[in-house]
């Protein structure tokens, strides 16, 4: 019997379920999308100058903006930090997203925004977000809680993409039941259930363990997917990760095969879906070749899916599966992220040591 086939590998790693809250990432994004009915539109800035929009998040928060960003209309910037750029105004849509609604540098970065005359929207399942929403009248999404805040990327991202179509900020991206069929496809296929020998993800986590993957993705395209990707394994299988995009990785990563000895365990991930420019297939072309001449093991990454939307999400959770069964193979329990927990401990003790307190 294959490692990841073994029930009692499972149970004894995974003791909070991670699995079936990845299996059910179709049912979430069903639901986001049903939640389009709660969200405070009378309150939206339908029919206001609106020229741009930046998004404050941080983690699986901030990438529900990357994945907007990939489709949005207009001007779309992400804001990962405690202050925000010089460029917003009384024309920014400023859209704070936190799943915890304590996430520090989005409340800062809320709070600059409402200074300088932003119009402003946040998405969050209570804490701080949820009070200084109620208090200042400003539109608010309460999305389910008691999920860790990688696993919650439905509930994040669908909301902000109906919010931008509504606003007629997002480009037409297809039908959104394109996305749950998709998402269907690939639960089927990677599910614990499915046998190694029949389950791409199970198969794709075997050739990384043991390894660092580098995932590469392209950019405006399937770079959002990479970086998914790298933070997953992080998170999940609590294991080294890297990505980088194309074309600008071959400006400066490429020279590292001179010395891929220095990584003989890599192992590169090249995410394809049917939306990359000419130019970045060829890239990826010559790259394959370099690989093999340089003896860098890798895996080529097609996305599936009728829509540009669908096949993103669909690679997205395809990597979710990979980083679980990598997590297996490790012998860690998905999970806990106890050394980010204790960062954020630490860090809130070091600011009141530092307030005198």
């Amino acid at each position: 019997m294959n490692r990841l086939d073994d029930e009692k590998l499972r149970a004894s790693c995974d003791e909070q379920g991670m699995i079936s809250v990845i299996d059910r990432f179709g049912a979430q994004c069903e639901e986001a999308i049903e939640r389009d009915a709660q969200l405070e539109w009378s309150k939206l800035p339908i029919g206001k100058s609106i020229d741009k929009v930046v998004v404050c998040g941080m983690g699986g928060s901030a990438m529900a903006g990357d994945i907007a960003k990939r489709f949005a209309k207009s001007l779309l910037f992400i804001n990962r930090s405690y202050t925000l750029p010089s460029f917003v105004d009384r024309h920014t849509l400023i859209i704070a997203i936190s799943y915890s609604g304590n996430t520090a540098e989005t409340i800062s970065s809320l709070t600059a925004g409402l200074e300088a005359g932003a119009v402003p929207l946040v998405i969050a399942s209570g804490g701080e977000l949820e009070k200084i929403s109620r208090a200042e009248g400003i539109p608010f999404l309460k999305i389910p809680s008691g999920y860790q805040p990688r696993a919650a990327i439905g509930h994040l991202s669908l909301p902000l993409l109906i919010t931008l179509a509504r606003l007629d900020l997002l480009k037409e991206i297809g039908p959104w039941k394109a996305i749950l069929q998709e998402l269907d496809r690939v639960r089927v296929q990677c599910t614990f259930s499915v046998p190694t020998e029949d389950n791409p993800a199970k198969q794709l986590a075997s050739a990384l363990s043991g390894r660092i993957p580098i995932v590469y993705g392209t950019v405006d395209n399937t770079c959002l997917v990479a970086m998914r990707w790298k933070a997953q394994i992080n998170e999940n299988a609590k294991q080294p990760a890297f990505w980088n995009s194309f074309p600008e990785l071959n400006h400066n990563e490429i020279l590292a095969l001179v010395r891929a000895d220095l990584l003989a365990e890599q192992h590169v991930l090249l995410l394809e879906n049917d939306y990359d420019l000419p130019e970045n297939r060829r890239r990826i072309e010559i790259m394959t070749d370099l690989f093999a001449t340089h003896k860098v093991p890798f895996t080529r990454v097609k996305a599936e899916g009728t829509s540009e939307l669908a096949q993103v999400f669909a690679q997205i959770y395809l990597g979710d599966y990979v980083s679980y069964y990598l997590a297996l193979l490790n012998g860690v329990n998905p999970t806990p992220v106890e050394l980010i927990e204790g960062f954020k401990q630490a860090l809130a003790t070091k600011e009141t040591e530092d307030r005198g307190g």
